[in-house]
C-alpha cells in the first residue's frame, strides 16, 4: 500500500464553544492508561468519489462539522498536562485556540481487498492513521495532545477515517458518542438538530474518586506517559476478522444451555468470548501442559454499576477488568467452549458488583501482576458499541479495524455491520490459519443445534 500525505491541518472548536477554558481532572479510571500504547482505529466507507470532489467538498464539509462537534467535546482538542515537579495531578486543559491535528491523504490500494475479512499484512493498515503532534516538555510538566485524525481517499473506491487516540482522555463509549455526533452534524450540513446526547463532565460523584485517584497517582507519577510516537508497525503479522452471525450466536447459547443448564441463558458477550478463547486454546501448537492456567481479560463498562451510578454519557474512562480463569486442558477438551463459557459467566458476575470497583482498583497492581508470564487473551472493545453506525452521509461503515492491538496481542470485539459480532486481531500467518481452521470446524459441527 502506498499512502501519500497531501496536507496537514489544525481544526479548532467553533467560535460557539461554551468556554474559553475547560479543565477536566484525570481520575483513577483515566490514569491507568497514561503509559498505555496509543489506540489506533479505522472506519472504512465505500464511496465512488473523485479526488477533486473529495478535496473541494467532502473534506471542506468534514472540517466544518468537526469544528462544530469539537465545541461540545473540548477535551479532544485540549492538551493533557502531566506534572513533573508540582504536587498537582494530571489534567486535561482546553484553552481558546487549541486544536487537533487533521491529516489528509490518498491511497492507491485496492479498497475491496483492504476491507475484506481474510488475512492481510498488518503493517499496511498503520499508514492510515496519523502520528500525534510532538509533545511539549518543560522542567515542570509534559503537555501532549490526546487525539488526531487522518482522512484517506481511495479514489473512486472509498474513504477511511482513522483515529489516533490517547486512552487516558476517554474510552470507546465516549469516543463512539463523539463519532456519531460528528457524523450527524456532517450529514445534516452543519445542523445541531441531530445531536446525540452531549457529554456529561461531572467528576464530583465518581465512586471513591479521591482515595483511588491518589493511590493511582502515587504509582503513576514516576512513569512518563506515552505521548506521541507509536511502535514500529509489525512486519511478521497478518490481520483478519472473524464473524459470528446472530444465528450462530443463538446456537452457541443453546449449546451452553444444553451442556451446562446451571449457567442459565448466557449473554452474547459470554458466548463470543468463550468461543474465541476455546478456539485460541485449541489452535495452540506449543502448549502440552494441560494443567497450565489460562486467562481471558476484558474491559467492562461500569458507568451504571457505580454507587451512585454515572450516566452513559459520562465523558472519560469508566471500566473495570473482567478476569476469567480456566486451564489449558479444559479449554482444549471436547467441552472447552462450555468450560470457557462457565468461566466467563462467573467472571462477569464478579465484575458487575459495585463493591468490585474499589476492590479491584485498590489492588490493581497486585491483581494484574499475577498474570505476568501467563497465557492471557486480552479482549479490547465492546460487543455493545456500534463501530459501523456513524453515518457522515455516505451510509454506515463497511469495515472497522482496531489496529493498535497489533502491539499488545489483544483481540477486538464489536458489533458486526449487519448484526452478530466481529473479532479482529493479528498473528503470524501460520497461527491465524490454524485458528481459522478450528473456528470454522466447531461452528460446522454444531450447525445443527
Amino acid at each position: 500500500m502506498a499512502v501519500k500525505i497531501v496536507e496537514s491541518n489544525s481544526v479548532s472548536p467553533s467560535s460557539g464553544a461554551t468556554a474559553a477554558e475547560h479543565t477536566l481532572p484525570l481520575l483513577y479510571f483515566d490514569m491507568i492508561w497514561l503509559d498505555f500504547v496509543l489506540t489506533e482505529t479505522l472506519h472504512f466507507y465505500p464511496l465512488k468519489c473523485s479526488q477533486s470532489f473529495f478535496f473541494d467538498t467532502i473534506v471542506a464539509n468534514l472540517k466544518n462539522s468537526l469544528s462544530l462537534t469539537l465545541k461540545h467535546f473540548l477535551p479532544l482538542s485540549s492538551k493533557i498536562i502531566f506534572p513533573l515537579s508540582s504536587p498537582a495531578m494530571p489534567i486535561s486543559r482546553y484553552t481558546a485556540g487549541d486544536s487537533l491535528s487533521l491529516t489528509i491523504a490518498t491511497s492507491d490500494d485496492d479498497f475491496s481487498f483492504i476491507v475484506s475479512n481474510h488475512p492481510k499484512p498488518a503493517h499496511d493498515f498503520h499508514q492510515l492513521v496519523t502520528q500525534m503532534p510532538a509533545a511539549v516538555y518543560s522542567s515542570d510538566e509534559i503537555k501532549f495532545s490526546p487525539f488526531a485524525i487522518q482522512l484517506t481517499l481511495f479514489p473512486d473506491q472509498g474513504i477511511c477515517v482513522g483515529f489516533t487516540h490517547h486512552h487516558s482522555i476517554c474510552d470507546a463509549t465516549t469516543l463512539s458518542s463523539f463519532l456519531h455526533t460528528w457524523a450527524s452534524i456532517n450529514r445534516s450540513n452543519g445542523g445541531d438538530q441531530l445531536l446525540h446526547q452531549l457529554p456529561f463532565y461531572g467528576r464530583d460523584s465518581v465512586q471513591d474518586s479521591n482515595k483511588l485517584t491518589m493511590i493511582h497517582w502515587d504509582k503513576m507519577k514516576t512513569n512518563r506517559p506515552t505521548v506521541s510516537l507509536t511502535p514500529a508497525s509489525p512486519s511478521d503479522k497478518v490481520r483478519a476478522t472473524f464473524h459470528l452471525s446472530n444465528s450462530q450466536i443463538e446456537k452457541l447459547k443453546r449449546w451452553v444451555a444444553i451442556k451446562k443448564p446451571s449457567i442459565g441463558r448466557p449473554s452474547s458477550f459470554v458466548v463470543a468470548c468463550a468461543y474465541l478463547w476455546s478456539c485460541l486454546a485449541k489452535s495452540e501448537v506449543d502448549n502440552d501442559d494441560d494443567d497450565e492456567s489460562q486467562y481471558l481479560c476484558s474491559p467492562v463498562n461500569c458507568r451504571g454499576r457505580l454507587n451512585p451510578p454515572l450516566p452513559e454519557n459520562y465523558f472519560g474512562n469508566c471500566s473495570i477488568q473482567l478476569i476469567a480463569a480456566s486451564s489449558s486442558g479444559r479449554l482444549k477438551g471436547n467441552d472447552g467452549f462450555v468450560a470457557a463459557a462457565e468461566a466467563v459467566a462467573d467472571a462477569v458476575k464478579i465484575a458487575v458488583k459495585s463493591s468490585r470497583v474499589s476492590e479491584f482498583y485498590e489492588n490493581q497492581s497486585e491483581i494484574l501482576s499475577e498474570l505476568k508470564g501467563k497465557r492471557v487473551v486480552w479482549v479490547a472493545g465492546s460487543t455493545k458499541v456500534d463501530q459501523h453506525g456513524a453515518d457522515y452521509g455516505w451510509g454506515r461503515a463497511v469495515k472497522y479495524e482496531c489496529i493498535h492491538t497489533d502491539f499488545n496481542g489483544a483481540v477486538h470485539l464489536c458489533k458486526g455491520r449487519q448484526g452478530g459480532i466481529d473479532m479482529g486481531f493479528s498473528m503470524p500467518k501460520p497461527n491465524i490459519f490454524s485458528f481459522a481452521s478450528i473456528f470454522n470446524k466447531y461452528l460446522f459441527i454444531n450447525s445443527n443445534l
